[in-house]
This record gives structure tokens, sequence and C-alpha cells, in this order.
């Protein structure tokens, strides 16, 4: 993929390697006190927000959530940590203004915008994005947040309804579910064959869902999405793996070693995937789980 650095790249692998060497039968997923509708994961941070749009910061030392005071969201989007930077926490409330999550005063802090969907991941092409924070707006308008300025700028040539960023690269989806790879270097998207209604960009892959629930692979070398696996609702993507959601109860994760999707144990409504924080789910009770390998 593009502008991925190699420490994090290394840094990454070695980590997946060794979790691939524990057992699949002592892998399990773990319930976290508490309840949740949704979590988004990153390299350190989990976010997640409730059935009242409170939000919720996951401490791994307590191995529980506590509330942040005065937040009221309804979407989350938590990545770009490296070993350098922490990640990025974004909101959406149900207006669609946005907020930016303040590791000093412990608050989200509002910034200036109005979107329907935002998506955080590592950035290194400049100064001005240390991280790379898009989004889309209503009009399907797309816009790409400047550190520098503390603004989200139109990025003009195409509508989007949905972005997916990791690692530096960035993709997209329309209203039509064509597909769109941005270029860093000419600033604009390029499409690309196939259409699909989900997409989610990993380490060093490109994941889709197609308005049938079948599951895609992207093929850098043909520049195709290949079928991969079963049916399925929902994929999710990041340093710590790819998942897949099929219906209320069944769970899937890609296993590079007979690179196909095996079933895990487990019923889940909505899946995050993140790049070192772990994965964690979430029920059709609202329980809160992670997956935990000894």
């Amino acid at each position: 993929m593009t502008r991925k650095t190699a420490s994090s790249t290394v840094l990454l692998a070695l980590i997946y390697w060794a979790w691939l060497v524990v057992p699949a039968s002592a892998q399990h997923f773990q319930q976290v006190k508490g309840t949740l509708t949704t979590v988004s994961a990153g390299r350190n941070e989990v976010f997640g927000l409730d059935t009242h749009s409170d939000v919720w910061r996951f401490n791994a030392k307590t191995n529980a959530f506590g509330k942040i005071k005065g937040a009221a969201l309804t979407s989350l989007a938590v990545g770009g940590g490296t070993l350098a930077q922490l990640d990025q926490v974004w909101g959406l409330n149900a207006s669609g203004n946005v907020f930016q999550f303040n590791y000093g005063t412990k608050v989200f802090d509002q910034v200036p915008g109005i979107l329907t969907q935002i998506t955080v991941g590592v950035g290194n092409f400049d100064d001005c994005h240390p991280y790379e924070v898009w989004g889309v707006n209503s009009s399907q308008d797309v816009f790409r947040y400047d550190f520098c300025t503390g603004q989200f700028n139109n990025s003009p040539g195409n509508l989007l309804t949905q972005v997916s960023t990791c690692q530096g690269d960035l993709w997209g989806l329309n209203v039509n579910g064509q597909i769109f790879h941005y270029n860093f270097n000419q600033s604009k998207f390029a499409q690309v064959s196939g259409t699909l209604i989900q997409i989610a960009v990993g380490v060093n892959d490109v994941w889709g869902i197609s308005a049938s629930g079948d599951s895609f692979r992207y093929d850098s070398a043909t520049g195709a999405f290949n079928l991969v696996g079963g049916t399925s609702d929902i994929v999710a993507a990041g340093g710590d793996g790819v998942w897949l959601l099929a219906g209320a109860d069944e769970v899937w994760r890609f296993d590079s070693n007979v690179e196909d999707f095996v079933e895990i144990t487990g019923s889940l409504k909505n899946i995050t995937v993140g790049s070192g924080a772990g994965i964690f789910g979430v029920n059709s009770s609202n329980q809160v789980f992670e997956w935990v390998r000894p």
C-alpha cells in the first residue's frame, strides 16, 4: 500500500506473527464490564458509545470503560497512532457536528464542519497531515482535515458516501457503490473496477462487501477485487487482522496461513479491529467483548 513507514510495518508484522503462534483453543472472546452499542479501536485507544450517546474510554489496566464527561456523540473514529504519536479520536453528534478528543482536558472539542461519516488513520504525506482525517457530508462532498489551519478542506472531483483510511491509504465508495482509490501525489481519486456497499482498509489489504453480501479482497497486482470467503454483512480490518460478521451469530477471522476465513465462536452485531489496541465487539444485548490471546 502507499506511503507506509518501514518501522510500523515491521512492528505490526512481528505482533501479528506472535499472535499466530498462540494455540487457537486459547484464543477467545472475553466479556468486558459495561454495555455499549458500538466500539472503535486504534493503536492504543478504544472508545465506545452507549444507548444514550454517552462516550466511554477503555482502560486496559482496569479492563473497564470509563465515561467521558460532557460528550454526546452518535459515531466515533479512532486511529492514526504510531510509536511517535497518539491515536486521534474524532466523533460526530446527531446534527453532524464534528468533535476531536483533547487528551489534555479529557473532553471533546468541537471542530468547524458538518459531516455524516468520518475516518481516521496514519498520515505522513506532509507536516499539515500527521494524521489522515477524512469525512463526507450529506451532499456527498469529501473533506480532508488540515492540522495547520484546523479546518476541513473540500477535496473536489468526486462525490462519495463512504471513506476508509489506514496506514496512509484512502478508499471510498459513491452512492452507486463504485469504488475509488485516492492518489495523494495527484490529489485526486481514481476509479477501481467493481461495486461494493462497504469498504475497509487494513495494513496490507483492502476489503469489501457487495450488495449480495459477498466478501472481496483487493489484488494490487491486477487492480481488481477478488471474491473470498462466504456471504457476510460487515467487514472490519486493521493492524490486528481482518474480521467478518454474518447475520447475528457468525463471526469469522481471516487466517493468513490458509488464506481464508475461519469461524470463531461468538455472536456479535458489530466489531472493531484496531492496530495494536485489539479487537472488540458488541452483541445484540449491547454486551462488550474483547478478543484475547493468553
